[in-house]
Formats: C-alpha cells, structure tokens, sequence
C-alpha cells in the first residue's frame, strides 16, 4: 500500500459531525481546568495524563470522561475546550465542528444552569472563529442512562434559550431504556422549534438501534451506526433516506465496539452506498486525530486519493 497522503488530507476542506466537547479537554487543557479549580490532576504533567488516557474498555473510559466534565464548571471552562478544539481542527483542515454538549448530564447531574454553558461554548467558538473563519454548531445530547421526563424538563431549558447556535438535538449513551422510556416528545418538540434530531446508534447495539432512532425520534444523522450492517434492510433505509453515519474507528477499536480492524465493516459501509462521515468522538483520550481517522479508512478499505475526498465530501453536505 503506498502511504498515507497525509498533507492531502489536511487540504480538503472537511466537516467533524460527531465529536463531545467533553471528550476534546487535552493533557495540557485537564491540567489548566485543574489547577484553576484547585483540584488534584490524575497526573502531575501532560505526559502522565496522556498515559492517564490509556485505557481498556468502555467503563474506564466512562471514569476518566467523568472526571474531565467534573472540571468543567464555570462558562470559561467550556469556552476554553471549545477555542481549543476548533484551533486543533482548523490546524487539520476542518471548515466546521457540530459539539456534541451532554445537556441533561450537566443539568440533571452537575446541577448546572444550561444557558452558561451555552453562551461559554458559544463565546469560544466565536473567538476561534473569528480567527480561523470556521462555522460551527452544538447539539445538545440527552443522556438515556435517566429518566425521560427528568430529560424533558432539562431540555426545556435548552430549548428556553438561545438556540442561533444549536444545530440539532442529539442521543448518547446506551440505549438499553429507548425500549421502556420515552424519550419521542422531546425529539418532537424539538422539531416544532425547527431542531432536527440526531442519535447515536448501533455503537455497540444492532441494527434495531439504528431502526429506532431513524423510525422513532425521526433521526436525520446517526453517530457510529456501525451495527446497522447486521440487517440489509436497516442499511437500505440508510441508504434511501440518504441519512449519514458518523463513524468513529478509533473509537470503535478503543472502546471494543469491533475488536479489530479486520472486524470493523466500514469498507462494507461504503461498498453498500451508505453515507459515511469520519470523526474522532473523543479524540485525546483516544489517543487520535481526525487526520488519524483518514489514515484508517485509507488503511482498511483501500481508498485512493478520490475515495478520501468523497468522504470529505460527505462531511460537508451532512451538516446541519
């Protein structure tokens, strides 16, 4: 295989649709937050809290993502993770971010105001932005680990306030209760304020995943979407509603959603005519770059120069 053109990459103009604010707070980021909090870093340098975010499997990675949210805490603290981010992206040739911004974890958990946050972020990516010309947008995410209803009254504050900046509303976490909850209402009164819906799907489930949040909660994006390949008829409705799938591979490795490159069906995906954007979910803690995402794609489904564009090329139009 001949190498990866790298610099090409970086050319494209491209889109990251499926990245968590939360999940981009670096070593060197974790340990300003910490040290203007007054809290003890889980390592005393950005060395040791870049081998802090080695990790095996999805329930340390839950624990070392808690422990960075618990340093975000003022509106400075998220306008800073979203200055930043939008730097490191603009530095790989990234036109726009869509952040993913757990709502319902921060109001329902944190017992913080949504409006702050909000108008933090959105302070940083303007002053990135105005550097750097990106556009950008939030979606703030429900969390299904609690309850609907507790979910709706915290969106609510969501949806009291500012939305110029709000994309879409989104789904994360596990979707063990989508089956006995209903979380439908909010994704509809989403939609008579003008909000699409996203969701994450078929991470670690299957094609039902996929089905539900598509048929259900009317989702016009899904993050990761990989289990849908489990059912061709899930993957034609991918493909005749033209809906994209945010896919993560370094992710997907990380957090064992396949368990080895050989295992991960994203050449499948493309091979089947499924819309697929590349994105990083979490980047520092796993140890990637969206650049490094291209680098995989290339690497597994054997893309040429025009295959790696396409996929750029699907960034930009599946935004929102």
């Amino acid at each position: 295989m001949s190498e990866f053109p790298r610099e090409f990459v970086r050319s494209l103009p491209k889109a990251e649709l499926h990245v968590h604010l939360e999940g981009t707070v670096d070593a060197p980021t974790l340990l300003a937050l910490a040290e203007r909090h007054g809290v003890e870093p889980p390592a005393s340098d950005e060395d040791g809290v870049r081998e802090w975010f080695t990790f095996d499997g999805f329930p340390m990675f839950l624990e070392r993502y808690f422990t960075i949210v618990g340093l975000l805490r003022d509106p400075d603290d998220f306008a800073l993770a979203a200055e930043r981010y939008l730097q490191t992206a603009h530095e790989q040739g990234v036109v726009h971010v869509e952040f993913h911004v757990s709502a319902t974890g921060h109001v329902l958990e944190n017992g913080k105001a949504w409006a702050p946050i909000h108008d933090g972020i959105v302070d940083g990516c303007r002053r990135a932005a105005a550097q750097t010309g990106q556009t950008w947008g939030l979606i703030p995410d429900i969390s299904p680990h609690l309850p609907a209803a507790d979910c709706a009254r915290a969106m609510d504050q969501v949806f009291s306030h500012d939305l110029s900046g709000v994309v879409a509303i989104g789904m994360g976490g596990p979707a063990d209760s989508w089956w006995t909850d209903d979380f439908t209402p909010i994704y509809e009164r989403a939609r008579s304020l003008g909000l699409p819906g996203v969701a994450h799907a078929g991470e670690h489930g299957g094609a039902d995943e996929v089905r539900f949040a598509i048929e259900q909660f009317g989702a016009v994006r899904i993050q990761h979407g990989i289990g849908a390949m489990q059912d061709p008829e899930v993957v034609d409705l991918l493909v005749e509603r033209g809906i994209a799938c945010d896919v993560c591979p370094g992710s997907n490795l990380a957090l064992h959603a396949v368990e080895s490159a050989e295992a991960h069906p994203l050449a499948r995906m493309l091979d089947a005519g499924v819309t697929v954007t590349l994105a990083t979910d979490d980047p520092p803690m796993f140890h990637t770059s969206l650049l490094d995402e291209y680098e995989r794609a290339w690497q597994w489904c054997e893309l040429d120069e025009d295959g790696l564009r396409r996929l750029a090329d699907n960034s930009l139009a599946a935004r929102l």
